[in-house]
């Protein structure tokens, strides 16, 4: 499996955004303990699922697309919206996203 990085993601993002944001924000919600996924918030600053500035918006997110099985025009826009730093909010993940592709 290919390596992810902001300019794979940023890429696939410009094919399927709404795959790319739904998918990408299950495997991160994933990753969130069991507290955490039940109030939609980041306990534990663990470098693992989201961030605390993240952790509500990314938890509906993800179970909203696990649910429905599609998003939202406002919820890919807010993972997709370019940062400060140029990229999409979603890239701040890109590390995280490597090694579950990777299977860590």
């Amino acid at each position: 499996m290919a390596k992810v990085t902001r300019e794979s993601l940023v890429s696939l993002l410009e094919r399927k955004p709404e795959a790319t944001v739904g998918r990408a924000l299950v495997a991160l919600f994933r990753k969130q303990t069991d507290s955490e996924k039940g109030g939609n918030t980041a306990e534990q600053d663990n470098g693992v699922g989201f961030s605390g500035a993240d952790a509500r918006s990314g938890s509906i997110t993800a179970k909203y697309y696990i649910k429905h099985g599609y998003l939202l025009v406002w919820q890919i826009d807010a993972w997709t919206k370019p940062a400060k730093n140029g990229y999409p909010r979603l890239c701040k993940y890109v590390k995280q996203l490597n090694a579950i592709a990777e299977g860590n």
